[in-house]
């Protein structure tokens, strides 16, 4: 039985069983039609092999783009939520309208119907229309394969066929990869080995877009009236967002031209990995990205054309560092762009392997052990960015206004939702699903289920682990140090921090609490802090900024009180015990607007050689305590009831020693 990502409304049986569908057969006489399927994952006419096959034929050629009503208005499958939000939604219409216009000025007609299942269209369609072939490309994920099968079906019963090309969905040809992604034997578990050995491979040329044959007369009287009444029951529109720095708009002419003018500009030569976390300064992974991703989701342009060009632009302009470090150190940026369009690749090969294991509670990797909660009210805070931690709420109000977040930004506020709120990661992925206007299935739930849920060596760890002392995902803490070192993202979707000074508007909750345990948070293997494994073996090299431990911050005489500002009152208070992650500003990679704080009342933040005077005193303090150690032993008294607290200086009470 396959996993359904979505129900209907009401529950109601969305339509017949594809196998009672019966269509009449097309009179032999007639002059027989093939058919181009635009998905919604397609919506283009320029490296199109399913286009550029079937007009390669010598028969009138019929597009046809269906508005699956399920994934439009449906609610999804464990949430419960609207599957397309408003954002989403509208962009997908624009694509389509833009097909639309460019098949017109090519002399050809695009047909849209808004539908409950594809089968039963295609059954009506071929009463309608002597179909000989239908063309598409392959589907990969479970719930679209189920689809595509039902058609094939249906095609069959009436003498036509379903032919389906791998095409330009991944950079490198399924076809090319020198094993077969579709067997789970050969396919790589693991993105490294699969990158290693993919760069070796070819990548296959553009396809142009050929003469196009002309469409039957039938194909006018077909479908929608206009694609708006397709779209007919998609969520209302919302007014565009002021603050969202930049604007997209669907379609496969406005890719082009982005991607052109990114490239002539040379903005290429900023470009840093959607996921390079190490990449700081003024262009990091937050702002700096193609923003090509909504594009890429909705098939206006190909991802292989994305790596041509770039590899283009760099034989001609020459080569910079993805990371301002040297092109030496992690290639050039057209190599990164590469790079990063390749965990793509990895993850849609990868959901042939994993089939429905990738939608079910354990993931792909069968993770057992993990106590899974479904509290609607804690999710619809992580929703609207009402947790109280800064970096998170800002992503996830966002992202509800604009559609978009940055990957960075999504892996943030994703772990926060699975190891600190602790709720079903799936709820997570179906809300992404929802707002983000650059889902696909293959990438956005397999970046939950292989970034996100925890491996099961990490679920034996964090099962030994005082998890509910304080926040889990410590990149919600420390990132913003470095990816929002000025505050400017943080306090644009979240100005009612405006008014604090950066050091508490980064962490609020030090104006209503004081730090009261000292904590390691230095990365090791499984170790439950740190949903980025890169940062368990990059610490020294790239986290030379960090002395490695932070503080929980517990409810008392707070290190600060305004007048003006109140938490509950003015800003949220953490749903989870919070931390102070201790910094050294000295040594931050960035230029950055913290230490506006008095000096005393932030042990946390080193400068000025500050960090010198602290390691002195951490040493005074350890000896201190092996005093009171001793004293305890020889009068008989377990260590553990020693006095654990020096009024002077704080405690040295870590979790791991």
């Amino acid at each position: 039985m396959p996993v359904r990502r979505w129900v209907k409304s009401g529950g109601a049986k969305l339509s017949p069983d594809p196998d009672e569908l019966v269509a009449s057969a097309p009179d032999p006489t007639t002059a027989r039609v093939n058919v181009v399927w635009h998905k919604w994952s397609d919506l283009r006419l320029l490296d199109h092999e399913p286009l550029y096959r079937a007009h390669q034929r010598s028969e009138p050629v019929l597009h046809l783009h269906l508005v699956e009503l399920p994934l439009l208005s449906g609610l999804s499958r464990v949430a419960g939520i609207p599957r397309c939000s408003s954002r989403r939604a509208e962009f997908w219409q624009q694509c389509v309208e833009d097909l639309a216009c460019r098949l017109k000025e090519k002399g050809q007609h695009l047909v849209v119907a808004a539908v409950e299942d594809p089968a039963e269209f295609f059954a009506r369609l071929c009463e309608e229309v002597p179909v000989r072939s239908v063309f598409c490309h392959e589907d990969f994920c479970d719930e679209e394969l189920q689809v595509q099968a039902s058609v094939r079906r249906t095609l069959q019963r009436v003498g036509a066929s379903l032919e389906c090309f791998w095409g330009a969905l991944t950079v490198h040809h399924i076809d090319d990869l020198g094993f077969d992604a579709r067997d789970r034997h050969q396919m790589p578990m693991y993105k490294g080995e699969f990158q290693r050995a993919a760069k070796r491979r070819p990548i296959r040329e553009v396809l142009p877009i050929p003469a196009l044959q002309k469409p039957p007369v039938a194909a006018l009287t077909l479908g929608s009236a206009t694609v708006a009444e397709a779209f007919a029951t998609a969520p209302p529109r919302l007014p565009p967002e002021e603050r969202q720095l930049f604007q997209w708009t669907g379609g496969e002419t406005f890719a082009l031209q982005h991607l052109k003018n990114y490239m002539e500009s040379g903005s290429l030569v900023r470009y840093r990995g959607a996921t390079e976390s190490f990449a700081h300064g003024e262009d990091n992974a937050v702002n700096a990205g193609t923003r090509l991703s909504p594009w890429l989701a909705f098939g206006c342009i190909s991802a292989r054309m994305v790596v041509k060009e770039a590899k283009a632009w760099e034989r001609v302009n020459g080569q910079s560092s993805s990371t301002a470090k040297g092109v030496g150190k992690t290639g050039s940026t057209g190599t990164r762009l590469h790079t990063e369009l390749l965990f793509r690749d990895f993850l849609r090969f990868s959901t042939l392997a994993w089939g429905t294991s990738l939608f079910k509670i354990g993931g792909p990797f069968h993770i057992k052990g993990v106590q899974w909660k479904r509290d609607q009210e804690l999710f619809k805070k992580w929703c609207l960015g009402q947790t109280g931690f800064p970096f998170v709420d800002a992503g996830m109000r966002e992202l509800a206004a604009t559609g978009y977040i940055s990957h960075l930004h999504r892996q943030c506020c994703a772990a926060f939702l699975v190891r600190d709120l602790g709720l079903d990661w799936r709820m997570g992925a179906e809300h992404f699903e929802s707002c983000l206007l650059d889902h696909t299935p293959d990438a956005n739930w397999g970046n939950w289920a292989y970034r996100i849920l925890q491996r099961p060596g990490l679920v034996e760890t964090r099962a030994k682990y005082p998890l509910e002392e304080h926040v889990n995902t410590v990149e919600v803490v420390v990132w913003p140090a470095v990816h929002d070192a000025q505050l400017e993202h943080t306090l644009l979707w979240v100005p009612e921090l405006q008014h604090l000074p950066k050091d508490l508007a980064r962490e609020p909750w030090r104006t209503e609490g004081h730090p009261s345990k000292r904590i390691k948070i230095k990365p090791y293997k499984d170790s439950p802090l740190w949903f980025c494994a890169a940062n368990r073996t990059n610490w020294d090299y790239e986290y030379f900024w960090l002395p490695g431990h932070a503080w929980i911050v517990s409810e008392g005489k707070p290190e600060h009180r305004y007048k003006d500002f109140q938490l509950e009152r003015d800003y949220f208070r953490p749903l989870i015990p919070a931390l102070n992650v201790e910094l050294d500003l000295d040594a931050l990679p960035v230029k950055h607007s913290w230490g506006d704080t008095p000096g005393e009342s932030r042990p946390h933040l080193w400068e000025g050689g500050q960090r010198q005077r602290r390691r002195a005193k951490v040493k005074a303090t350890k000896v201190e305590e092996k005093a009171k150690v001793s004293f305890a032993a020889n009068e008989g008294v377990d260590e553990d009831d020693a006095p654990q607290f020096s009024e002077r200086s704080g405690i040295e009470n870590c979790h791991r020693k």
